[in-house]
């Protein structure tokens, strides 16, 4: 699916005549793959301001798209809860040009190969030589997590069928980079929106060497300060 019409028709809707080359973080490296039938579009969602901002997008986007084309969108909400802190230990990634076989190999691995940790229901720990993290205070347990989680993504729902659109939602553990890629892949999407605008962000460069599709931000004045 080619998601240039799709973003003119944003661009021309608000009135803005860079809005494309803000939002495309990355074209992807199979962004010119044949089209389908129905359409998969993928969101990293947690409730947040900018992650609110790119849902509204991304419904609008996936909105439009069925009426341009009569094509069957499905809106992919994934909530990932971060086992590993993985944007807080991302290492400065290297020119895209220059990115080295062993990153792009590493895109296939599940998140405890990838960054070195174990998730388990106790603690979180790191490889020897680190500390152990603990797991967060017994009056934040994983019900009242999921609880609120459940809740943030019934809003998602909500704000779909105003749009009248298709929605599955993903709840997923592990490392945020790793298991959006993992959804992706599986539903072959067409895109993948995230509330970052800027490349550098770490989950963006995470990302960048295993992404398929292309990535979407939002613009640099709608982000939350």
């Amino acid at each position: 699916m080619n998601i240039k019409p799709m973003l003119l028709r944003l661009q021309n809707a608000l009135g803005q005549d860079n809005l494309s080359e803000q939002m495309l973080l990355y074209p992807g490296l199979n962004s010119d793959k044949s089209s389908e039938i129905n359409g998969n579009f993928v969101i990293g969602y947690n409730g947040s301001p900018n992650s609110q901002t790119a849902l509204d997008f991304i419904l609008w986007m996936a909105y439009q798209t069925r009426l341009a084309t009569q094509k069957q969108v499905t809106v992919h909400v994934v909530y990932v809860i971060d086992c590993y802190n993985s944007l807080e230990n991302t290492i400065p990634k290297a020119p895209l040009d220059r990115l080295d076989l062993q990153e792009a190999a590493n895109c296939h691995l599940p998140s405890a190969e990838r960054f070195g940790f174990q998730c388990d229901t106790g603690t979180l720990s790191r490889p020897s030589g680190t500390q152990v993290v603990e797991r967060q205070s017994s009056t934040v347990s994983l019900a009242n997590m999921l609880e609120q989680v459940d809740r943030i993504l019934w809003q998602a729902r909500c704000l779909s069928d105003e749009w009248r659109g298709s929605l599955e939602a993903h709840l997923r553990f592990g490392a945020v980079a790793t298991e959006l890629q993992q959804v992706v892949e599986a539903q072959a999407a067409d895109l993948l929106f995230v509330g970052c605008s800027d490349i550098t962000h770490p989950l963006v460069q995470q990302l960048v060497p295993c992404s398929p599709c292309p990535i979407l931000g939002i613009p640099t004045e709608l982000e939350a300060v």
